[in-house]
């Protein structure tokens, strides 16, 4: 009786939760399904074929790749767009995690200071590139007329000596906020009786920062790197809106290839191929960063 009663009644009750979990994920897995991974794996298909999106597309086999390899200009960009998230993320982290070190102290008035340092990242990047290439510009920029109201000599900031490092700058005063957030979101995890003990020990700051620290805030530091390199390696809206790849291809990052290949050229197939080794390089590098992190717990 006990069995014939409670296990009809178990599995109608595991049914229903059943169905109801699947109805709360499916709008998340639909949009998975719908916007990255079809889309993916129509990429994938295309980098194989030569279509210009008017005439039926033409199978070519790996003759997408072999050229993207042979022609300088695939090299050209890839070399731009390393130097340009070493310039942007190496200083983003220093003074994120610097901003952050100083926010975590005890001291009023500072959490007032954590809502605007967060502000300009919620601004679209389009819009902030727009914005900065007034601000930069050498004749009537805002930020010439106050180097010279100090009485040093202007700079010429999209020149091509300055030109990827004034990207990085826009880059790093955007993003520097959200970084600086995480980074504070690690170190308020970080229990004061590691640092207590390390007092009592006689450990000065800079040895309880060396050991507890930035062991500590490894996690941290893992998902910024992987974001933050992710995200350097697909920048475009800033380069478009300052710079469209010029002073003639000094700032013409992968991502602005991509583009110029696919839309402007209407090579989409070589565009596509160019896409699929970026998702590759980019998938290579984030397990290198979790084996990294890893092995060193």
């Amino acid at each position: 009786m006990v069995k014939d009663s409670g296990w009809p009644v178990k599995r109608r009750k595991w049914n229903a939760e059943m169905w109801v979990g699947y109805g709360f994920i499916f709008p998340t897995m639909a949009a998975f399904l719908v916007f990255s991974l079809i889309p993916t794996i129509g990429v994938i298909i295309l980098s194989f074929f030569d279509w210009n999106m008017i005439n039926t597309p033409v199978f070519l086999g790996f003759e997408n790749y072999i050229e993207m390899f042979s022609r300088s200009e695939f090299w050209h960009s890839l070399w731009v767009t390393v130097q340009y998230v070493l310039y942007s993320q190496v200083t983003k982290i220093i003074l994120a995690l610097s901003i952050a070190l100083a926010l975590n102290q005890k001291l009023p008035g500072m959490k007032l200071f954590r809502i605007p340092i967060i502000m300009p990242w919620i601004v679209m990047p389009i819009a902030v590139g727009i914005v900065w290439k007034w601000i930069l510009s050498p004749s009537t920029g805002l930020l010439n007329y106050y180097i010279q109201q100090v009485g040093l000599p202007t700079v010429t900031w999209f020149s091509p000596g300055n030109v990827l490092q004034s990207i990085a700058l826009v880059d790093v005063w955007q993003y520097f906020g959200f970084t600086t957030v995480l980074f504070l979101i690690g170190l308020q995890g970080i229990s004061p009786m590691y640092y207590e003990a390390a007092s009592i020990d006689g450990a000065n700051k800079w040895r309880s920062f060396w050991h507890i620290t930035l062991p500590l805030l490894r996690p941290t530091f893992l998902f910024v790197l992987v974001t933050a390199v992710i995200g350097s390696f697909q920048v475009f809206d800033i380069v478009y809106a300052t710079t469209q790849g010029g002073p003639g291809a000094l700032s013409k990052v992968y991502y602005y290839l991509i583009y110029e290949k696919g839309f402007q050229q209407l090579q989409m197939g070589y565009a596509s191929a160019l896409s699929v080794f970026l998702f590759v390089v980019l998938m290579i590098m984030t397990m290198i960063q979790l084996r990294v992190f890893r092995d060193n717990q």
